[in-house]
């Protein structure tokens, strides 16, 4: 199975991976980005959409189970392989917000600054072999690595790691060793 997500009327629709045929169609928030994230048992299904909001879909199920609004204009999400938390990087407010899992409820939030000025966040991924986020901003030289178990905290810690330039987006290599921007 795999989701499709439908851009001009808002929906998504859930579809058989051998017969390509559509198993249920549902109504999404306009404008989702960063494509849907998925729990690490394939149960769930997460959404983002630009003005902020996170939607929690059962796939089991076959409906909407919950969605808050985290931001107001968000950028991208990661699910923690652990399952417990979810971790949106905003533009505006220049903030990350980390939220359960479980029923998407507010658990903290991390304002995205340095000495002198904030940032907005550019690219939000988790790093499963590092048990981590890895978060990319757009105004501060800097990438941010963030253990699931200090977003799991009531105040998380950054781990800073300062680069040569801005980097806007990124990937890792196979190994999750390298970031590469």
């Amino acid at each position: 199975m795999f989701i499709v997500v439908e851009l001009g009327d808002h929906s998504a629709s859930l579809l058989d991976g051998d017969k390509l045929e559509v198993i249920h169609r549902f109504k999404t928030r306009p404008a989702l980005h960063g494509g849907p994230k998925f729990s690490s048992d394939g149960r769930f299904v997460y959404f983002a959409s630009r003005d902020g909001w996170v939607s929690k879909f059962d796939i089991y199920n076959l409906k909407m189970l919950y969605e808050i609004r985290a931001g107001i204009n968000t950028r991208n999400i990661a699910i923690s392989t652990d399952g417990e938390t979810v971790l949106v990087g905003n533009y505006l407010p220049h903030n990350l917000v980390v939220l359960d899992a479980d029923d998407l409820s507010y658990k903290t939030e991390l304002k995205v600054s340095s000495d002198k000025q904030s940032s907005r966040v550019s690219a939000v991924y988790t790093a499963p072999p590092r048990n981590s986020y890895i978060v990319a901003l757009k105004d501060i030289a800097e990438i941010w690595e963030i253990p699931y178990e200090s977003a799991n905290s009531a105040k998380p810690v950054p781990i800073r790691i300062k680069a040569d330039k801005i980097i806007d987006d990124f990937f890792f290599s196979q190994d999750y060793k390298h970031l590469i921007g």
